[in-house]
């Protein structure tokens, strides 16, 4: 239990020095733990082949903690929502959060992104068609630039 709070402090560290020397820290338990647990080995050496790479999202806002789809949803919603008062209530925090999800799934990743998701949004990732859905191509800004007539056939009417 405490090699686990160890290896969780790492990664709460919120810069990269500190996580540096809570990694060492960890590292230098290693013998002791293998010795009193061999079945924790794969663990620090699991910990050693991939930290080059997991120290890089500490301080990043650009590389994410997770790769779960989930959390990282979660994450842009709340770190969306601080910078808003709150709702007056929590059907307006709901229906927020209905237009928030939307937008993210049919948000294209940006140029920066992997390439290969580069250009394509969560939906099409998983495999669905969304080219022919008009608030895609909203999200696109492809729909920004139409005169009002081209859309009639998109846009409802009231």
């Amino acid at each position: 239990m405490a090699l686990l709070r160890q290896l969780k402090r790492i990664f709460w560290a919120t810069t990269k020095r500190t996580a540096e020397r809570r990694y060492e820290k960890v590292l230098a338990l290693r013998e002791v733990y293998v010795a009193a647990q061999p079945e924790v080995a794969p663990v620090f050496t699991s910990l050693e082949h991939h930290w080059p790479k997991l120290v890089n999202a500490i301080e990043s806002e650009r590389i994410p903690l997770t790769n779960n789809t989930t959390e990282l949803v979660i994450r842009r919603f709340a770190q969306h929502y601080q910078n808003f008062c709150g709702f007056h209530s929590i059907e307006t925090a709901e229906r927020y959060l209905v237009v928030f999800e939307w937008c993210y799934r049919l948000t294209p990743f940006t140029h920066d992104a992997q390439q290969r998701i580069r250009g394509k949004c969560p939906l099409e990732l998983a495999g669905y068609d969304v080219s022919t859905l008009p608030m895609a191509q909203l999200c696109r800004g492809q729909l920004l630039g139409w005169p009002p007539e081209g859309l009639a056939d998109v846009v409802p009417k009231p």
